[in-house]
């Protein structure tokens, strides 16, 4: 899945799946078979995860519904959640901290001995899919999107920097070492190491330790790291470190296919992209992030309590999330398991055309590995869009970024109140 797939895509199986023609919940054919009706997006789950579901469960009727992505998608999801008209099983985009306040329009999990299997996957994501209070369980995880250093081997060679990815993870180790070489790409090169100020934003936002809202659900502002990393982005900005174009766009894609830009911190998934983009073999690699560990996407399962058949489709879900299914998401759809039973060392060695003999998926198995979870305000991705909002003013339009940032604020405390 790419970044528009996985994460907005990401977002939609919930929504018109919710709008299943002729389809109840958990009808009963004649043939006494238990109908249960699983509403996911594009490059959620595997076509091989499935037909191995229907094998597994002879005595039900699975009947997936592939739901188009919209910007609705979560609007449609909620408003179905009391209807009978819903799912029996949907998929949930990475935003499930949205839905955590609907938890009592899901089936609680625990209820049906989920906790057994929580040490299969990464302890942060698995404590995701809980209400605060630990008491409510409504998902199971899918995949996850750990982060790395997609870096641009002529770019770096230019520029003077490592091109072994090894020696690239011991040397750019932090924000002051990554900015460094930025100048250093500038001046060398003279190409602009990163796309935008808008992802370079997006990516220090993900390895935020705090939110904009705290536990509580008070402004915070991440206590100064969000500060941080605006002034961080504007800096690259400023200094002529950005291309400037949109990820999730023709130009984007245009740049990474001709390697306009010199690095791109992405999720696991981001090599479909590049393979999508019509990369050549080793024109991009990968290597650790500077950053601290982030995780970029990631979709899960729940089942939605207006089905008449919720143990049945506890076990269905249960099955779509465990090691086999997610094996083969990650082989047809390169998911990345969020189940670590697949962490062995196959796994590790894995390699792809398009990096040559390199084996990188340690890079994204210690990211994920790393990671902790931070309970997220249902209104923090709108409170982040302020931000992002008006560093594209400042990149596009030379908006003083002072007075961006504060209009950004205002905007927050509006919304907040």
């Amino acid at each position: 899945m790419g970044k528009n797939s996985r994460i907005y895509v990401l977002s939609v199986a919930l929504v018109s799946g919710l709008i299943l023609a002729g389809c109840g919940s958990g009808n009963a054919s004649n043939n006494d078979k238990v109908e249960l009706s699983i509403n996911y997006y594009n490059g959620a789950i595997s076509k091989k995860a499935m037909d191995n579901a229907k094998k597994e469960f002879p005595d039900y009727k699975l009947n997936f519904k592939q739901i188009p992505a919209n910007d609705d998608f979560d609007t449609k999801l909620k408003a179905s959640l009391n209807s009978k008209s819903a799912p029996d099983i949907t998929a949930i985009n990475s935003n499930i901290s949205d839905y955590l306040p609907y938890a009592d329009k899901f089936v609680n999990l625990i209820n049906y001995d989920s906790e057994s299997l929580a040490d299969d996957f990464v302890e942060w994501k698995w404590d995701s899919c809980f209400t605060n209070d630990k008491k409510t369980q409504i998902a199971m995880p899918i995949d996850i999107g750990p982060t790395a250093l997609f870096y641009n081997v002529d770019a770096f060679e230019k520029a003077g920097l490592p091109t072994n990815d090894q020696e690239i993870s011991k040397t750019l180790t932090d924000d002051d070492s990554l900015m460094n070489a930025a100048k250093q790409m500038k001046e060398k090169a003279n190409m602009p190491f990163f796309q935008s100020s808008l992802s370079l934003l997006q990516s220090k936002n993900r390895t935020m330790t705090k939110h904009i809202y705290d536990e509580n659900g008070k402004l915070t502002y991440a206590d100064g790291q969000l500060k941080e990393i605006w002034d961080y982005s504007v800096k690259a900005e400023q200094n002529g470190y950005t291309l400037g174009t949109k990820g999730n766009s023709a130009d984007g894609a245009n740049a990474v296919q001709k390697g306009m830009f010199g690095g791109m911190i992405e999720a696991s998934w981001g090599i479909n992209d590049l393979a999508e983009n019509g990369v050549s073999s080793k024109q991009w690699m990968i290597a650790k992030s500077p950053f601290t560990a982030s995780n970029y996407g990631g979709s899960y399962l729940s089942v939605i309590k207006t089905s008449s058949h919720p143990k049945e489709a506890v076990e269905v879900v249960k099955y779509l999330t465990n090691e086999e299914s997610q094996r083969a998401n990650y082989k047809e759809l390169s998911l990345f398991p969020s189940n670590t039973k697949v962490y062995d060392d196959s796994f590790k060695s894995v390699k792809n055309e398009l990096f040559g003999d390199e084996e990188f998926n340690h890079y994204f198995i210690d990211a994920a590995n790393e990671l902790k979870y931070i309970p997220s305000d249902p209104r923090e991705s709108a409170a982040f869009k302020c931000f992002e909002d008006q560093i594209i003013l400042v990149a596009e339009q030379g908006k003083d970024p002072e007075k961006a940032w504060n209009d950004a604020v205002k905007k927050v405390e509006e919304m907040s109140k």
